[in-house]
């Protein structure tokens, strides 16, 4: 079994950055363990249901800690360790340490910086090599195949960001030959560009505030492997809403604590030093392929087997991922809106028909020599159109679509009521209670699953913006 290590530095950082990824090697049998340096002690909160744990360190840290444990069993993470942790530092000279949330201040170009006032337990407030004692254990304990964290940048240069890199930097050259090979979760600009585009469909419905800057440090290294995971998309969004005092979904879209919408990314991207050869679509076949180049060079008998793994991944990465890498991801993503959309106007279709059928079947109950009416039909149809908008909902995670779906029922039930059509008014008469409620169902259903589900609920107002964080 191969392993895969993501090192990242706050709870919601492994769901917004690399989820997809970790939900895909998960569903490929790829053993996925995560270390999270600290519980986000320092972060901002949304809404006014957890208002009460802003500046509560201890009590937001706890929080969080259980917003993770959901996160990651929705991402199908195998072990979720915080750096420093008892089981992370075992047979080691280390005493377990706790690490905190150092917070961030905006710099004067855009990006974020260390603030003027840090906690002594926070994670720059020891040195880096203090920190790659404790990456270096974990590696250690772990063993993995490749580890995963972020670039020089820090994606927009959040201190612990930066500092998680330094540290693992350090603490895998300590390892020496036999360390796993690293990647680092990057952004491309013009993706991160893209991914803030308030004309994208459906930006409209989320309620969000459109960006005036992309505050992103540009990759340093070039793309390695460009992992499609559209396929995980809905595990993605599932886990970025678990974190709910940092992050709220809306379809195919997400804020942070600044109100500022932006896409849930299909493509995550991550980046090698020094790396000259064609963009994978698997991580797993970089890992194959790096640990193939160690073995040759390095003489070793076998790097994998030194590290206690197997070193086993899964070759043969998707035509689409590489179209993705090689510039094709905009067209991809048009054709999926494209075949999703057909998809939701034919259960829409198929609803619709059933329901006008069925609504009407009603049976007499004789009760106390009184005739009562069950609609058991108007209930049926009901049923099944819930259950139709849930689906519509979870599979594609956009409220637009969910909107589109109940339109078009509302319409065509009204279409198959009109006397053109045969029988005509007898499958729909709008002076019976159950027509009228069978009419108006699937926009209530739909506006209710939108302001109800997690992924495809409205944002809640920010407890405070003082930062204008964009995550911790």
């Amino acid at each position: 079994m191969t392993t895969v290590l993501f090192i990242h530095a706050h709870p919601d950082d492994e769901s917004i950055m690399t989820g997809g990824t970790m939900a895909a090697l998960a569903a490929r049998g790829a053993s996925v363990v995560l270390v999270t340096a600290t519980r986000g002690e320092g972060g901002e909160v949304i809404g006014e249901t957890h208002a009460h744990l802003f500046g509560d360190r201890p009590g937001l840290a706890e929080h969080r800690e259980r917003e993770l444990a959901e996160a990651t069993s929705a991402l199908g993470v195998s072990d979720s360790y915080f750096l420093g942790e008892e089981r992370t530092v075992a047979g080691t000279q280390l005493p377990p340490r706790r690490f905190e949330d150092s917070g961030m201040e905006w710099g004067a170009d855009g990006h974020a910086v260390a603030p003027a006032h840090m906690p002594p337990e926070a994670l720059c407030s020891a040195t880096v090599s203090e920190v790659a004692d404790y990456v270096g254990a974990a590696i250690r304990q772990v063993r993995p195949d490749l580890v995963v964290t972020y670039g020089p940048g820090g994606g927009y240069g959040h201190p612990d960001h930066v500092r998680c890199y330094e540290a693992t930097q350090v603490a895998l050259t300590r390892l020496g030959a036999g360390a796993p090979p690293v990647v680092y979760a990057e952004v491309p600009p013009e993706v991160s560009i893209d991914a803030f585009d308030p004309q994208a469909p459906g930006f409209d419905l989320t309620g969000f505030g459109a960006a005036t800057t992309v505050p992103s440090v540009p990759a340093e290294y070039p793309v390695a492997v460009a992992q499609d995971v559209s396929e995980f998309v809905g595990a993605k969004a599932m886990a970025m809403a678990a974190h709910a005092t940092q992050i709220t979904v809306a379809g195919e879209f997400f804020a942070l604590s600044n109100d500022v919408g932006q896409k849930i990314l299909d493509t995550e991207y991550f980046t090698a030093p020094g790396y000259s050869g064609p963009v994978l679509g698997d991580l797993l076949e970089y890992a194959q392929e790096h640990q193939a180049e160690v073995h040759v060079e390095s003489g070793a008998t076998d790097v994998a087997a030194a590290q206690g793994t197997t070193g086993g991944g899964v070759a043969g990465a998707s035509e689409d991922a590489n179209a993705s890498a090689n510039g094709d991801s905009g067209n991809r993503s048009a054709g999926r809106w494209v075949a999703d959309t057909i998809h939701t106007v034919l259960v829409a279709v198929l609803v619709c028909l059933v329901g006008t059928l069925q609504h009407l079947n009603a049976s007499a109950i004789n009760l106390s020599g009184q005739a009562i009416i069950v609609p058991w039909g108007l209930a049926l149809a009901v049923a099944m159109l819930i259950a139709s908008t849930w689906h519509i909902a979870v599979s594609h995670r956009s409220t637009l679509l969910v909107v589109v779906h109940g339109v078009v029922i509302s319409i065509g039930s009204f279409i198959l009521g009109q006397r053109g059509f045969l029988p005509g008014q007898d499958l729909l008469i709008t002076n019976f209670y159950r027509s009228v409620v069978w009419l108006f169902a699937p926009m209530v259903i739909a506006g209710i699953m939108a302001f109800t589900l997690p992924s495809l609920k409205t944002q809640p107002p920010v407890v405070r913006k003082e930062k204008d964080e964009t995550g911790s």
